[in-house]
């Protein structure tokens, strides 16, 4: 029995939790298979022999883990090689167990359940475990005073009337609570000579304090002491202590004292608004920043008080800068016009609602509903855009010079809208074909070569399939085309060469517009990101794929088009197997232009005859392919190709006939 002046309990107890005891990582073979259909080990460029000139067996190693080590009953012929998440690993036929190892893992020497024969392939699959942990726990006395007080030991209420328990080794965090006194919290920390603890809670001698303010979630300090935010209730001594309270964008209430007396104390504070206001006149287009931030709305824009920065930037002219300090309570207001040629453009729609969208070649974008004059806009060349329901799309191309008030009337043509999403792309200078960046280059996709390009307008998306019925007819032959079907935003696909011709013929018929196919060149240009690609246009140093050197961010391609990412080798059953498809256009990444899908999805047709050895006597303005030939070109690849086939200079040749991979987007002539 322990004696004391004071009456304690005595507390013992035990929580079941474990405590993890260092145990070394060691390896397991989940499965060693015969890959009887595989031809690695006998390709001639894979292919190796023992000391005794045999052919040896390849064993892949697959892993997750780097850096292994490798011994055999027999000898390990070569260096081991590293490919595509495989260790490759040639021994002698025969071999009856492969030893492996590395630094921190526990080393396995794993009998071969099939002995390995000459110029066979197998597959090990191999795997890295963690033994589970030991449990240590050590007996614990808790002693409190009160001796009645609530005791919780990680979240759980203890028991106080059991006997001896046991406490893991390690923290623990402690929670002694009772009326009148102070709330007591501590991490213990048991182990084999800390398992004794003593704690006496402290009696409440503070006043109910409550503090608000308006608005609320303001900072309190007491005597210099964070309380925290309001509202705020806590017990605080009694006594007079300087107050201060802040908000960002207020005035600090400062200076003050507060009295804090029993039974409580109650007090509200009303803060003032730290803030000042500033207009800025400018161009109605222009874009107006404010120490970095853009501000769309030019007046009456509210700040806290300080040093502004002040810059606005119009499309085509130089941006202009001011500063000035706003101070509590002011009203400024600025003028900032950059010096910017602008003029004016009118434009008059029938039907009277029709929607109009300009877009200026700086990327410049302005939309209106109804007859519209667009005021003060940069000079340059313009897109415009009417639309309307029932009514077939109108796009004109359109100069603004200078202090010009161009006058424009719309009328449009009931029909369908054929509308095709267009993205404009600035001619330029680029290098053709097998450039740096584009590995495993074929013989066609050479010589690398410089071509120059016109302006031209090509589609953000492929075509859809009900793009494609709007245009044909619900009742044409060639109505519904597609192999999957049904999905009216995926591009339509199962359309020969010839087929696209006669929706281009329709379509042009029906909007009164120049579309085709894009050449070869326009479509790598465009697919290459034009003037705006990585490499400026230049010879390499662009991205392999449209957009991306990560396929899987901008393309659907055979690993990822299906129910579940694959990976490995590529072979039709799995992909058929895993419901390889085409998706929805748009939903990967988009290039430097805004253009999306130009890798993977389908396949895209263009307008050029195939020939292979095109490039060594292509012209250097806008090249149109051969003048003869009876194959046609694609680009791009499709949701069941490899990467490699969605590179942007791959080149398909194809007779033209309709394939269940293959679309097309268009190209619409300024």
């Amino acid at each position: 029995m322990i004696k004391t002046r004071y009456i304690f309990s005595f507390i013992t107890f035990l929580l079941l939790s474990v405590h993890l005891l260092a145990q070394s990582p060691e390896f397991r073979v989940s499965s060693f298979t015969h890959e009887a259909n595989s031809m690695l080990a006998r390709m001639n460029k894979n292919q190796r022999t023992d000391a005794n000139d045999e052919a040896c067996a390849l064993i892949l190693v697959r892993t997750a883990e780097t850096g292994l080590g490798f011994t055999s009953s027999s000898v390990i012929v070569g260096d081991v090689k590293w490919k595509n998440g495989d260790y490759w690993v040639y021994v002698s036929q025969g071999t009856r167990s492969l030893k492996i190892f590395k630094s921190g893992i526990k080393t396995i020497e794993y009998t071969l359940k099939i002995i390995p024969e000459s110029s066979e392939t197998y597959k090990l699959e191999l795997e890295v475990i963690t033994p589970e942990p030991k449990i240590v726990s050590w007996p614990v006395t808790v002693i409190t005073k009160p001796e009645n007080a609530t005791l919780t030991i990680d979240g759980q209420k203890v028991n106080r009337e059991k006997p001896t328990m046991e406490l893991t080794e390690g923290s623990h965090t402690l929670i002694l609570e009772m009326a009148g006194y102070e709330k007591f919290e501590k991490t213990i920390n048991v182990s084999k000579a800390e398992v004794y603890f003593n704690f006496e809670l402290p009696k409440i001698t503070g006043v109910a304090l409550m503090i608000e303010s308006d608005p609320s979630e303001a900072t309190v300090y007491l005597d210099g002491v964070k309380l925290g935010e309001t509202p705020l209730s806590a017990f605080y001594p009694r006594g007079t202590y300087p107050v201060k309270v802040e908000k960002e964008g207020y005035v600090i209430i400062e200076n003050e004292t507060l009295t804090v007396a029993p039974p409580q104390t109650k007090k509200q504070y009303t803060l003032e608004e730290n803030v000042g206001f500033i207009s800025i006149n400018t161009f109605e287009t222009a874009k107006v920043f404010i120490n970095g931030t853009e501000y769309p709305e030019h007046q009456n824009i509210k700040l806290v008080p300080q040093l502004l920065n002040i810059k606005v930037t119009i499309p085509k002219a130089e941006e202009v800068e001011q500063q000035i300090v706003l101070k509590r309570n002011d009203r400024l207001t600025i003028d900032l016009y950059p010096n910017a040629a602008t003029g004016t453009i009118q434009v008059a729609v029938t039907p009277f609602n029709a929607n109009i969208e300009l877009t200026g070649d700086a990327g410049e974008h302005y939309t209106a509903e109804g007859m519209h004059i667009f005021r003060d806009i940069p000079v340059g060349q313009y897109t415009l855009k009417v639309t309307a329901e029932e009514y077939a799309n109108r796009t004109e191309t359109i100069t603004l010079t200078a202090n010009q008030v161009l006058d424009e009337n719309i009328k449009l043509k009931k029909g369908p809208s054929g509308d095709i999403e267009m993205v404009f792309v600035k001619g330029g200078t680029f290098t053709m074909g097998c450039t740096s960046e584009q590995s495993d280059c074929r013989d066609d996709e050479k010589p690398a070569h410089e071509v120059t390009i016109d302006d031209f307008y090509i589609g953000k998306y492929e075509v859809t399939q009900k793009q494609w019925q709007d245009i044909m007819g619900a009742s044409a032959s060639l109505s519904s085309p597609s192999h999957f079907s049904g999905c009216d935003n995926c591009p339509v696909e199962t359309v020969s060469w010839n087929d696209v011709q006669e929706f281009i013929k329709k379509l042009n018929q029906k909007t009164g517009q120049n579309y085709k196919l894009p050449t070869e060149a326009e479509w790598e240009y465009a697919a290459r990101g034009g003037t705006l690609s990585p490499s400026g246009g230049g010879a390499g140093g662009g991205y392999k794929y449209a957009g991306s050197n990560n396929i899987d961010e901008v393309a659907w391609y055979w690993k990822n088009s299906g129910d579940k990412q694959l990976n490995g080798d590529s072979n039709w059953d799995r992909i058929k197997n895993n419901n390889c498809k085409t998706h929805p256009v748009g939903q990967k990444q988009p290039n430097e232009l805004g253009i999306y899908d130009m890798s993977g999805n389908v396949w895209e047709w263009c307008s050029d005859r195939y020939s292979a050895k095109y490039y060594k006597n292509s012209p250097r303005n806008n090249p149109q392919g051969s003048e003869t030939g009876s194959y046609c070109v694609g680009h791009g690849g499709s949701w069941g190709n490899g990467a490699g086939f969605c590179r942007v200079a791959y080149r398909r040749s194809s007779p033209g006939f309709s394939s269940y991979n293959i679309g097309f987007r268009l190209v619409l002539v300024p």
